[in-house]
């Protein structure tokens, strides 16, 4: 069985963004942070002439040069909603060898897949605890 998606490099090892998400890889022009926001969440950017909250998927964080460089994205649709996963280099984007569950087999090394679901749910999930805590300290 094959699983078809976007294979991208991120720190020493690579994961899968499945293609059931991915609408395509794109340039995003520059990253704008966006006071509130956690990790995962990098800020947003303009992804095709639309404005994209962006998601990286490096847990050491996005690297300052990418907020005001031209960067590659993936962009996705989670939940209808429209984001870009930065923090690593797409590398390949095609059909690989599905292996067991949640991998895949590119070249002579093992894949996981990415759950861009979960990564927005994380996003939003920081958001909201960040917002309830900054209403229970106020008067």
């Amino acid at each position: 069985m094959r699983r078809g998606g976007v294979i991208v490099r991120v720190g020493s090892g690579h994961v899968l963004v499945p293609e059931e998400v991915v609408r395509g890889v794109v340039m995003l022009p520059s990253i704008t942070p966006v006071e509130g926001l956690l990790s995962p969440a990098a800020g947003v950017g303009l992804a095709n002439g639309e404005v994209v909250v962006v998601l990286c998927l490096d847990p050491a964080g996005l690297s300052l040069s990418c907020r005001d460089e031209r960067t590659i994205a993936v962009s996705c649709n989670v939940l209808g909603n429209h984001v870009a996963l930065v923090g690593g280099a797409v590398v390949a984007a095609g059909m690989f060898e599905l292996e067991g569950e949640g991998r895949v087999r590119w070249g002579e090394e093992l894949v996981d897949l990415v759950d861009v679901n979960a990564l927005y749910a994380e996003a939003e999930a920081a958001l909201w605890a960040d917002r309830t805590s900054f209403a229970e300290a106020s008067p």
